[in-house]
C-alpha cells in the first residue's frame, strides 16, 4: 500500500503523476484544476502500482471493467474518462508517460519481468479506458437521439441546427439501409462530402463481413424486435483505410409512433483502437524480437494441442543460449539484444518448412512447438539444424554496434552462439499443454547438466526420480523448522595408534516419506539451493555447542571438531562472521574446530572460498581440504594456503581399496609422501576392515574414518566413547 511521505516532500510516484498530468492536461478540456487533476491521477497510479507490486494483477478482457472492476490499471483507464481526458492525445501521453516511468519507480525497478508487467497493465488501462468511452458515447449519443426527436416535433429548422453542429457522427436512413441525410461530423469521419453519403446503402460503407452481421440487427430495429443495439465495428473510408467507431443504432418514428427511419450515430475511435491494439500485442509479444512472449506461448499451445486431431504428434523445444552474458558483459546489451534478434530470424529459417510455432520465453531462452508431419526430421536433426545455423559467426565491427552475417574488414569480431535444448514430443490429444511445458523445462534442465550445446529428449522415469528429488529440495526449508534433522558423531582415528583425536559432525534427515536420509544426500539436495546456507549454519551451532559437552577422552584433550563445509558455504561472504558468531555464542576455542573446504571451490575464480580459508586460519580454526584427489591445483593450495590436512576424495579411496596393488595405488602412495613435505594430515573415510586400515596406514594416511571403527552415532554415544 501507499506510504505517506514527510510533508512537503516529494515521492517518486508523486513526481510521476505530476508528469502525468503535465502530459494529458493540454490534450482536451479538464473541468478541473491543474492541482485536481493532479490529485485524481495520484489516486489512479497508486492503485496500479499497488497491484504491480503485489504482482496480482488480473489479465485478459476487461469487459464490464469499468462498472466492476476490480484491478487498478482498468480502473485508472475508467478514472481518465471520469477526469474528461478524451483528446485524441490523452490516451498515447498517459501510455507514454507510464510505460517509461512505472519500472523506474523504487518499488517496482528491479522486479523480475516488470517490463511485461507494466505492459500488460497499459494494455487493461486501454482496455478500461475504452470501454469507459464507448459508455460515455452511448450515453452522448442518446442524448443527442433524444434532443433530435424533441426538434424534429418543434421544427424542421431546429432540428436541423441540431443535426449539422453535433459533434457526434449521424445518419438518417430509410428502412431498406438507404441514407438520406449525412451530418458533417459523419461525413468527415469517412472522408466523404455530404452529398457524397446521400443515397448509398450505409452497410456497405462497413468492412466486408461486418455489415453482413449488421444487417440482421438493423433489421430487427426496423421489425420492432428491439429499440436499439450498440456496436464497436470497422467502418470503410473513402480512401481505402479503416475507421473504428463506436455505433448506436435507434429507430424514428412519426407522430403515430411508427418506425419511419433508422438512426445511425458514430463517433470515431480509430486512434484508441490502434493503440490498444499495440498495447495487447505487446503484451502478448516479446518487444524486442516480435516473436510469442510466454504468456502468448502457452495459450497458443494450449490452443493448438485443443485443435489438432489427438493422434497428430507435436514436438516441443525449449533452448537456452549457452554463456549468453558472456556477449552482454563483453559488448555489451545493445549488441546482445542485436543477436537475440539474429537468433530469432536464424529459428524462423531453421523451421521455415514446418508448421511451427516459434517464441521468446525468457532473456535467452526460447521454445518452439512443431506439428509433426511425415517430412519433419527427427529430434536428432532439428537439434543439429539449430546449432548449426546458430553457430553461423555474426560479425562486428568494433565501430559498429549492430553484427551483421558477414564481414570482410579484417579487424571485424565474429559472434556465434549455441544452445542447449529440451525436447519432447507427445501425441496432441494425450498430454494438457501445462504438462508439455513443464516436461519441456526439465528436460533442458537435464541437456544444460550435460554441458554446452547439448541436447536431450524427454525422459519420463528421470523426469519421475527428478521430480521427486525437486520436491524433497523444495521441502527442506519446512524441514529445518520443524526439527527434522539431526546430527550424528563419527569418531576419527589416528592410525597409528587408534587413538580418538577428531570427531566428525554428519547432519541426517528423518524425512516423513523417504526416512533417514544421509549426510552426503542431504547435503547434495540443499546444494540445490540456498537452504544449504542455513542447514550448514544450523549444523555448525549445534556441533560446536555438543563439543562444549565432550569429555578429554585417551588423548588427554577434547577431540577436535570436524565438519566438511559445502561449495556454497565455502564460497559464502558471511562465512567468517557466521562462525565468528558460533564460536562466541558456545565459548568453543577455535583450535578445537576443523573446518574443510572442497577443491572445486578454491579452484573457481569466482567466489570468496580462498579469502575465507585464509581468515579462518588467522583467526585459529585449524582448516583442511577434502575432495582431494591430487591434482596440480590441490598441490598449488597446500603450497600457497595455510592448510593443515586434505581428506582423500571418496571416489578416490573406493577405487584404490578395491585395486590395492595396482598403479593408481603405487602412485597414491608417492603422493601421500608429496603432501607430508607440507606437514599436512592426510585423512580417508570410509574404512570398513583391519586389513584396509593396516594398508592405509602403510600407504601413509595418518587418521580414518569408517564402521569398522565406530559407525555414526547420536551425541552421547561420542560421549560415551570418549569416557572410556
Amino acid at each position: 500500500m501507499t506510504t505517506a511521505a514527510p510533508e512537503g516532500m516529494l515521492t517518486p510516484r508523486r513526481v510521476l503523476a505530476a508528469r502525468w498530468a503535465t502530459a494529458v492536461w493540454t490534450t482536451a478540456y479538464l473541468p478541473m484544476s491543474r492541482e485536481e487533476v493532479e490529485a485524481h491521477l495520484v489516486e489512479l497510479l497508486d492503485g496500479i502500482v499497488d497491484e504491480l507490486a503485489a504482482g496480482d494483477a488480473a489479465d485478459g478482457a476487461t469487459d464490464g471493467a469499468i462498472e466492476g472492476a476490480t484491478d487498478g490499471a482498468t480502473s485508472a483507464g475508467a478514472g481518465l474518462i471520469a477526469a474528461h481526458a478524451t483528446g485524441q492525445l490523452s490516451l498515447p501521453r498517459t501510455a507514454e508517460v507510464l510505460g517509461a516511468g512505472l519500472p523506474r519507480l523504487p518499488e517496482l525497478a528491479g522486479r523480475p519481468g516488470i517490463a511485461d508487467a507494466v505492459i500488460s497493465a497499459l494494455g487493461r488501462l486501454a482496455g478500461g479506458y475504452a470501454d469507459a468511452l464507448r459508455r460515455r458515447t452511448f450515453e452522448q449519443q442518446e442524448d443527442v437521439k433524444q434532443a433530435l426527436e424533441r426538434v424534429l416535433r418543434l421544427s424542421e429548422v431546429r432540428f436541423r441546427e441540431v443535426f449539422t453542429a453535433s459533434a457526434v457522427g449521424i445518419a438518417i436512413s430509410d428502412l431498406d439501409g438507404t441514407m438520406v441525410r449525412a451530418n458533417r461530423a459523419f461525413a468527415e469521419i469517412l472522408g466523404y462530402s455530404e452529398a457524397d453519403l446521400v443515397r448509398r446503402d450505409l452497410l456497405a460503407l462497413f468492412v466486408r463481413g461486418a455489415g453482413d452481421q449488421l444487417r440482421v440487427a438493423y433489421q430487427d430495429v426496423v421489425n420492432g424486435k428491439i429499440d436499439r443495439f450498440r456496436l464497436q465495428r470497422p467502418m470503410l473510408r473513402k480512401d481505402g483505410d479503416e475507421a473504428w467507431v463506436i455505433l448506436a443504432v435507434s429507430a424514428l418514428r412519426d407522430e403515430h409512433g411508427a418506425i419511419t427511419h433508422q438512426l445511425t450515430m458514430v463517433e470515431d475511435i480509430t486512434d484508441l483502437h490502434l493503440l490498444q491494439e499495440r498495447l495487447n500485442s505487446q503484451a502478448l509479444h516479446d518487444v524486442l524480437t516480435g516473436l510469442p512472449n510466454r504468456q502468448s506461448f502457452a495459450l497458443r499451445v494450449e490452443s493448438t494441442l485443443g485443435q489438432l486431431d489427438p493422434a497428430t504428434v507435436v514436438t516441443l523445444l525449449q533452448l537456452d543460449l549457452d554463456g549468453f552474458s558472456v556477449i552482454n558483459d563483453g559488448f555489451g546489451h545493445e549488441v546482445g539484444d542485436r543477436l537475440l534478434q539474429l537468433v530469432a530470424q536464424r529459428l524462423q529459417l531453421v523451421f521455415a518448412e514446418e508448421h511451427a510455432l516459434i517464441a521468446r520465453i525468457a532473456s535467452d531462452e526460447f521454445a518452439v512447438l512443431v506439428e509433426n508431419s511425415p517430412a519433419t526430421p527427427d529430434v536428432a536433426t532439428l537439434a543439429a539444424r539449430i546449432n548449426q545455423e546458430l553457430s553461423e559467426p555474426a560479425y562486428l565491427s568494433p565501430h559498429e554496434s549492430a553484427p551483421r552475417f558477414r564481414g570482410d574488414p579484417d579487424d571485424e569480431i565474429g559472434l556465434a552462439l549455441t544452445a542447449s535444448i529440451g525436447v519432447v514430443q507427445r501425441l496432441a490429444g494425450a498430454i494438457a499443454h501445462t504438462e508439455l511445458l513443464r516436461q519441456a523445462d526439465a528436460t533442458l534442465r537435464r541437456a544444460k547438466s550435460n554441458g554446452h550445446r547439448q541436447w536431450a529428449l524427454f525422459d519420463a522415469p528421470q523426469d519421475a526420480r527428478d521430480r521427486e528429488r525437486y520436491a524433497t529440495v523444495a521441502g527442506m526449508p519446512g524441514a529445518l523448522e520443524n526439527g527434522q534433522f539431526r546430527l550424528e558423531y563419527q569418531p576419527l582415528v589416528r592410525l597409528a595408534d587408534r587413538q580418538v583425536v577428531g570427531v566428525e559432525a554428519l547432519i541426517c534427515w528423518d524425512h516423513p516419506e523417504h526416512g533417514t536420509l544421509g549426510h552426503d544426500q542431504v547435503i547434495d539436495l540443499a546444494g540445490h539451493t540456498g537452504v544449504v546456507l542455513p542447514i550448514g549454519a544450523w549444523l555448525l551451532g549445534t556441533a560446536c555447542a555438543e563439543a562444549m559437552r565432550w569429555p578429554a577422552g585417551q588423548a588427554g584433550a577434547p577431540p577436535v571438531l570436524s565438519i566438511n563445509l559445502a561449495t556454497a558455504q565455502a564460497n559464502d561472504p558471511d562465512l567468517i562472521a557466521t562462525v565468528n558468531g558460533v564460536l562466541g555464542s558456545v565459548g568453543l576455542p577455535p583450535d578445537r574446530l576443523q573446518l574443510g573446504l572442497p577443491v572445486r571451490a578454491l579452484l573457481c575464480e569466482e567466489g570468496d572460498a580462498e579469502d575465507n580459508l585464509q581468515v579462518l586460519a588467522d583467526m585459529g580454526v585449524r582448516t583442511s581440504i577434502h575432495g582431494f584427489g591430487g591434482g596440480h591445483g590441490g598441490l598449488v593450495f597446500l603450497e600457497d594456503l595455510p592448510v593443515r590436512g586434505v581428506r582423500i576424495a571418496g571416489w578416490l579411496a573406493q577405487r584404490l581399496a578395491q585395486r590395492p596393488d595396482s598403479v593408481s595405488a603405487r602412485a597414491l602412495t608417492d603422493l601421500m609422501s608429496l603432501v607430508h613435505t607440507f606437514e599436512v594430515t592426510v585423512t580417508v573415510a570410509g574404512l570398513v576392515s583391519e586389513s584396509c586400515a593396516d594398508w592405509w596406514h602403510k600407504a601413509g594416511a595418518d587418521v580414518a574414518c569408517g564402521d569398522w571403527f565406530a559407525p555414526p552415532g547420536p551425541p552421547e554415544a561420542i560421549t560415551e566413547l570418549l569416557g572410556h
